[in-house]
């Protein structure tokens, strides 16, 4: 302060002096005063106003900053305390001012990095989105396109600065869609086909639209994503076609065996027809043994064209299980009396038992019934060289009845062998089509493979299931179980078997 006010009183004093110099050069300057006339005294005078200007300023200003020196030297005498808190208070506002000229500085570099970190992300994000092979773009609540990537622009074959302020070209399809006060949705997905003006085939585009917003949620504009999925629709049609394709032939096929199951059926029931005649006849010790393997390769046949039959009719969706009341106690002596004789003959025994609170009448499909038990049986007997079958049926009641007296049951059958066993890793494949135990080309045991498959879909179309247990050279435990109902006061006590 002291020095500013130095420097301005020098200033004074040189232009005092420099106006006074002046005034005398015009004093002493004869000629000069003849020549200016009367102008020579205004000017005199002029001069030594503004002298007394500049000394009364002088003057002013000095009286003024002594005055100011007083009313601080009175100010400081009045207390210590005051003085010594004001001048704390200066050095804490100097200190804040430093601080926050500190912050302020601090503050404007990191608003400098960022606007460097921005330029830099924006270049990026540019670089990425002109590498891209779909079609980008933004565009207004009108529909006005504000950018397109060099993609969008390549496709529509037009210049981007023709592009921004051109419509989005896909609204002239209806999408995005719009919510009911006309506006487009935040986020929406659609396809669309686009043909480019240098192709002729059209082109399937995936769209994700969704809506650009700034920090207090209002929506500045809308971006969509346009994927090129051409490719992925041609091979979803030619997965179709395939399936179509196959699905025919499968048909054709199901359609084919049926027929040939029927027509060959017919000439078979003639020979074995013919064979039971045959054999009633007087014949000779051999010619007898022929006609029983006439009699016998027929049944197998048969059974062969049936089991051909039932697989084609599974795979259609053609075959249906009928619900009938039947005796199930003479279901199963049937069966006793189809397999005792070949027990007898092979050395096995056979044990088949039915469990007492079984109906003595129940309400199901017999024949597959019979045809699954019969499969299980057939495969036992086939893999059982010495030892013991066990057949045992059981059941669980339910509890429930109708209004017309009609109770649900499910009937459980055990079929348990001392065969050849089954290896684990073959216990899986066991009810896949054509699928036999035996591959080998001197295999000891015929059979297509087919029983099992067969019982396990007609187990599942009767509402239940099929599972093995086999241990090798210890033997096999088969389990199925299906639902049939009965009429509850409508069985004779239970017999035991």
């Amino acid at each position: 302060m002291g020095a500013l006010l130095q420097r301005k009183t020098a200033m004074i004093l040189a232009l005092s002096l420099s106006l006074a110099i002046s005034l005398v050069v015009l004093a002493t300057d004869t000629e000069l005063r003849e020549r200016l006339g009367t102008t020579y005294w205004v000017l005199g005078l002029a001069i030594i106003g503004s002298i007394l200007l500049v000394l009364a300023g002088y003057v002013w200003d000095r009286t003024l900053m002594d005055r100011l020196r007083e009313i601080n030297q009175q100010a400081r005498a009045q207390g210590t305390l005051e003085e010594e808190d004001s001048q704390n208070q200066t050095e804490e506002d100097e200190d804040e001012f430093r601080g926050s000229q500190d912050e302020i500085i601090g503050v404007a570099r990191q608003i400098e990095r960022m606007a460097q970190s921005l330029q830099k992300m924006e270049a990026s994000y540019r670089g990425i989105v002109e590498d891209q092979v779909d079609l980008i773009c933004r565009y207004k609540a009108d529909g006005t396109l504000t950018f397109a990537n060099s993609a969008f622009a390549t496709f529509f074959d037009r210049k981007r600065k023709q592009l921004v302020g051109a419509r989005f070209p896909v609204l002239d399809q209806g999408y995005p869609q719009k919510d009911f006060q006309g506006h487009f949705l935040e986020r929406d997905s659609f396809e669309t086909e686009l043909t480019s003006p240098h192709q002729n085939e059209p082109v399937t585009y995936q769209w994700t639209h969704r809506a650009i917003k700034n920090a207090q949620g209002e929506i500045l504009e809308y971006q969509a994503v346009g994927h090129d999925i051409s490719d992925r629709i041609a091979a979803e049609k030619a997965l179709i076609r395939a399936k179509e394709a196959a699905e025919s032939a499968d048909r054709a096929k199901s359609e084919f065996l049926t027929v040939v199951s029927h027509e060959v059926r017919t000439p078979i029931n003639a020979v074995i027809g013919f064979a039971k005649l045959l054999r009633d006849t007087e014949l000779a010790a051999d010619q007898v043994e022929y006609v029983n393997n006439i009699q016998q390769s027929g049944v197998t046949l048969e059974g062969l064209i049936a089991d051909i039959l039932d697989v084609s009719r599974l795979e259609a969706g053609q075959l249906e299980v009928e619900t009938m009341p039947f005796t199930l106690r003479d279901c199963i002596d049937d069966l006793r009396q189809h397999f005792g004789p070949i027990a007898d003959q092979a050395g096995l025994k056979l044990n088949i038992k039915v469990d007492p609170n079984v109906p003595m009448i129940v309400n199901g499909d017999q024949a597959r019934f019979r045809q699954v038990l019969h499969n299980i049986m057939g495969n036992a007997f086939k893999f059982t060289e010495q030892g013991s079958i066990d057949v045992n049926i059981t059941c669980a009641r339910g509890e429930q009845i109708d209004n017309e007296g009609i109770c649900q049951v499910r009937l459980f059958a055990e079929v348990a062998d001392t065969g050849i066993g089954i290896p684990s890793h073959r216990i899986r494949e066991l009810f896949k089509p054509f699928n036999q135990m035996d591959t080998s080309s001197t295999r000891r045991r015929g059979g297509t493979g087919l029983g099992l498959v067969i019982s396990k879909r007609l187990c599942e179309l009767m509402g239940g299931a099929i599972s093995v247990e086999s241990e090798p050279d210890i033997g096999s435990t088969f389990r199925f179980s299906v639902a049939m109902t009965y009429l509850k006061g409508d069985s004779k006590p239970p017999v035991s078997s």
